[in-house]
This record gives structure tokens, C-alpha cells and sequence, in this order.
């Protein structure tokens, strides 16, 4: 397979540990098999963009965000996406203040 279909797998399998969640618990919420998942995992098979899909909604994240594959901040940016799209706008407004004032307090 690729190296694209590598990094895909990788990415999927490392996102799936970060969670602590087995394959056969992302295979039942993206509704596919564990075969498959495992399969597409190890770069032995090329999911379709509904599949793509299925697997970036199980992780509360768009399928943009399954191809960043880039280490570091994009990769840590990319996990805090997808803890925040589970939080009420409520929720979300007070991580806000309190992002500014530890940017403030870093800045006093």
C-alpha cells in the first residue's frame, strides 16, 4: 500500500489507543467490521470516503482531521478538536475564559 494509506492506518490506530478503545468498539460506532478496521489499520486496505467518514464520526471529527498527519501541534490541535466537539456551547464559553486568563497570566 501507500505511504498515505500507512499514515492513514497509523493515524487511525493511534487515535484509537489515545481513546483507550478497542477495534472492535470503533468498528461497532463507525458501523463496520473489525476485519475491515483492522485491514484498513495495517494499510492493507483503502476505505471509501463513506467509510472515512464513518470512522471520523466515531471520533467526533471530520475527515480532514483523520488526514493530519503531521506530528506535534497540528496532531495535538487535532485531539483537542475532537474532545471540544462533545461540549455544550456553555462549556465551550467557559474554556474560553479560562484559556484567556492562563494566556494572561503567561503574559503578566
Amino acid at each position: 500500500m501507500s505511504v498515505t494509506a500507512q499514515k492513514l492506518g497509523n493515524r487511525i490506530r493511534n487515535l484509537r489507543t489515545d481513546e483507550k478503545i478497542s477495534q472492535e468498539e470503533l468498528a461497532f460506532k463507525a458501523c463496520i467490521s473489525t476485519t475491515y478496521l483492522g485491514q484498513i489499520e495495517r494499510a492493507e486496505k483503502s476505505p471509501t470516503v463513506e467509510t472515512l467518514d464513518k470512522i471520523a464520526k466515531a471520533f467526533n471529527m471530520s475527515i480532514y482531521e483523520l488526514f493530519l498527519f503531521d506530528e506535534g501541534k497540528t496532531c495535538e490541535i487535532s485531539k483537542i478538536t475532537a474532545q471540544l466537539s462533545s461540549l455544550s456551547k456553555e462549556e465551550l464559553s467557559e474554556l474560553l475564559k479560562v484559556i484567556k486568563n492562563i494566556k494572561s497570566f503567561k503574559n503578566a
